[in-house]
């Protein structure tokens, strides 16, 4: 009964052996081998990996295109209809410039003229337009902001953090140019949003005003302080020149010895100077910063020329050592109040321009570019996400097309039955 079965077997795999040789011949890498166990096929390409082929997945991609078709009509009319749901957000905007002097520094530029040019300025500072910018995005234009729209309940914000976080998402503030800052800021209406940008400008202005305020009156407290002290310095260096005239009944010393004290009182004054900007520079900085050095420095090389000076004299100049021990200690005595009193006269300009400047604030920038009204949405960008949406699509719809290809190998026509047939007859051909 076995042996009756194997015939009947072999039999059939003698009928079905024309079919394979014949399928075998027309394309040798389906063509059965003997020393190829049955089993699962590889995948195709070539070293048996996977490999990219651009022809197959076009003809993959035309004969889904109707479906292609559909699904891409699909995700364009869904996209469509997501942007037309979402919100429309505009922008409106206004662009600042810093004014000419913002008199945000102690600056004594062209003042000390008649010390050979020596100014005092503070280096190292913010710039006008970095200035400006701390000023637009602080804290308390915001809550000015937050406070005038109501933007807590317009916002639905539980807190005034959240409606000032949520503010600084919809404002954006960049320096496109140098010496120019512009706000922008996105609203749901375009009211809103020039309404906002508009206050934005206001609010800054008054806080530059207030802080421009501050400063002249600290400035002013910290120079009556200091003409207080002059004025005191010079009215005992006075009293010393009196008392040292009527003592040795002094009277008017030679030429060189007046040019002598006038050189040396120069020097005297630029070091005043310099002490008091060391003084001023404290406040900002710390002792190890390099603005604080510097000015050390330009006093200590001040004082080595008064010591030189003193020394060994000048050109047209007589040395301090060779002038009798009375003209001596006269010119030190009217050194000291030349000096002073040229500081003296300089710290009241300045002081007389804080004054003014606490008095009469200013705005420390202008406005270059109103807030308009904007007439075109800024997002969402419509054609532009529909665009992307297709985009993405075709590119899902060709990856998911070329994976199929690739894991269907071995389902192409006759590939199945060829390898049956193949394994069949191995086993018909051991069972005989």
């Amino acid at each position: 009964m076995t042996a009756g079965k194997g015939s009947d077997r072999s039999a059939e795999f003698e009928i079905r052996r024309p079919e394979v040789s014949a399928r075998g011949a027309a394309d040798p890498d389906l063509a059965p081998s003997e020393s190829q166990p049955p089993g699962p096929s590889a995948p195709s390409g070539p070293h048996g990996a996977w490999s990219f082929d651009l022809s197959r997945l076009l003809r993959a991609a035309w004969s889904e295109r109707l479906r292609l078709l559909r699904l891409h009509g699909a995700v364009a009319v869904l996209a469509v209809a997501v942007v037309f749901l979402l919100p429309r957000w505009y922008t409106s905007s206004v662009t600042l410039v810093p004014a000419p002097s913002d008199g945000m520094a102690l600056d004594f530029s062209g003042i000390g003229q008649g010390l050979g040019g020596a100014s005092l300025s503070l280096g190292g500072a913010p710039t006008p337009q970095d200035q400006l910018k701390m000023v637009a995005t602080s804290r308390a234009v915001a809550d000015s902001i937050v406070k005038r729209f109501d933007l807590v309940r317009r916002w639905k914000a539980k807190r005034r953090e959240q409606a000032r976080d949520k503010l600084a998402e919809h404002t954006t503030v960049t320096t496109p140019k140098e010496g120019q800052l512009v706000i922008a800021v996105e609203a749901q209406s375009p009211a809103l949003a020039r309404d906002m940008a508009a206050a934005y400008a206001t609010f800054a202005a008054s806080e530059a005003v207030r802080l421009k305020t501050s400063l002249a009156t600290q400035r002013r407290f910290y120079l009556e302080a200091r003409l207080r002290e002059l004025e005191g310095g010079i009215s005992q260096a006075s009293d010393r020149v009196r008392v040292f005239e009527e003592q040795h009944g002094a009277v008017a010393l030679p030429e060189q010895t007046k040019e002598t004290m006038e050189a040396a009182g120069t020097l005297e004054a630029q070091v005043a100077l310099l002490e008091t900007e060391l003084a001023a520079a404290r406040r900002y900085f710390t002792d190890e910063a390099p603005q604080v050095n510097q000015l050390r420095d330009r006093i200590a090389e001040l004082n080595r020329q008064i010591d030189r000076l003193a020394r060994h004299g000048g050109t047209m100049l007589l040395k301090g050592q060779e002038l009798p021990a009375l003209k001596q200690e006269y010119l030190q005595l009217t050194r000291e109040q030349m000096s002073l009193t040229a500081v003296s006269e300089l710290l009241r300009r300045v002081y007389e321009q804080a004054r003014v400047e606490e008095a009469n604030p200013v705005p420390s920038f202008s406005l270059l570019d109103a807030a308009d009204l904007p007439e075109r949405h800024s997002r969402p960008k419509r054609a532009m996400t529909v665009a992307l949406a297709l985009v993405l699509t075709m590119a899902a719809s060709l990856g998911y097309l070329q994976w199929r290809g690739g894991n269907t190998v071995a389902s192409l026509p006759g590939t199945p039955h060829i390898r049956e047939g193949a394994g069949e007859l191995r086993e018909g051909k051991r069972a005989a």
